[in-house]
């Protein structure tokens, strides 16, 4: 995929999140939690994208949002939340590859020489690493995105073990709140 049509999906995509978050009035953390919980699966979506993309540290970690919204009042399928997010969620994190394809420039020539002897374990344990970093939910996965972009590591099989990876975490997290969440309100809040 050329970076011009990247960035313009990017672009627009931004636009979208913004007419949306506008046209719900979203004025707070609580109220955009609402907001997606409310768009229901493209919510779920939106959570996932907008919880991973951020560099770093999550402000808005999707798996709340999964494991509030699969609550069996709400009758939305875990499985199908799980799906949706963890895409979102992977498409967003694949952004940062890009981040490190740029960032490569800004190295001096050793730091160039270190990041390339880094390819061939890259080639050989990066499929791995991508899925490990994305189905834990504590770990910065940018930690190894920055640096497989500075590399030009293989885009598609990085986009589909990030959104398989995030993916298997999302479900387990709906299945968390569908389950659990009875559970929370019956000890917790009784």
């Amino acid at each position: 995929m050329k970076k011009t049509t990247l960035a313009t999906i990017v672009a627009v995509v931004v636009i979208l999140l913004t007419i949306v978050l506008l046209v719900v009035k979203v004025e707070n953390i609580r109220g955009l939690m609402h907001a997606l919980i409310h768009l229901g699966y493209l919510g779920a979506f939106l959570s996932g994208f907008l919880g991973t993309s951020s560099l770093m540290i999550s402000f808005f970690p999707p798996q709340v949002i999964v494991f509030l919204m699969s609550a069996p009042q709400l009758g939305f399928n875990p499985v199908l939340l799980g799906i949706v997010a963890g895409l979102g969620a992977g498409i967003a994190q694949y952004l940062h590859y890009y981040v490190g394809s740029v960032g490569k420039f800004l190295l001096s020539e050793k730091q160039r020489r270190m990041v390339e002897r880094w390819k061939p374990r890259l080639a050989k344990y990066g499929l791995i690493l991508i899925f490990l970093f994305a189905v834990t939910p504590l770990t910065p996965d940018d930690v190894i995105w920055i640096p497989l972009g500075m590399m030009n590591y293989p885009k598609v099989k990085a986009l589909i073990a990030a959104i398989v990876g995030k993916t298997v975490m999302l479900v387990t997290c709906a299945y968390g709140g569908h389950y659990g969440i009875g559970l929370i309100e019956k000890y917790l809040i009784s």
